[in-house]
């Protein structure tokens, strides 16, 4: 199991939902966020931009199919087309129904 953390630009947003929800991703958390990177030739006030975060929980076998999505759908080759991290999950468990692992994410 892993967690992909994906910062994008926030005009991405729409396209890549509704391709990630083609994929059968699970469920998606979503948050508005700031921040910077290479983007050192714009003037200082700017260096804080507005992105948007997306944090998945997916199984092993679906992170490729993710990552390539998101690529596609988000980059445009500039500066500024964000990140994409994966992370390793150790447990993953439903409030709910106290389901574990892969049944908890799927």
């Amino acid at each position: 199991m892993k967690k992909i953390e994906c910062i994008i630009r926030a005009e991405k947003l729409k396209e890549l939902e509704e391709s990630l929800r083609e994929t059968g991703v699970g469920g998606m958390t979503i948050t508005e966020v700031k921040g910077f990177g290479r983007e050192t030739t714009r003037p200082e006030a700017y260096l804080i931009l507005p992105k948007t975060k997306i944090e998945i929980y997916a199984t092993d076998e679906q992170v490729e199919e993710l990552i390539a999505v998101m690529i596609d759908i988000c980059g445009t080759g500039k500066l500024g087309d964000g990140k994409i991290i994966v992370l390793p999950i150790d447990d993953a468990v439903r409030i709910r129904t106290g389901e574990r692992q892969e049944k908890a994410l799927l």
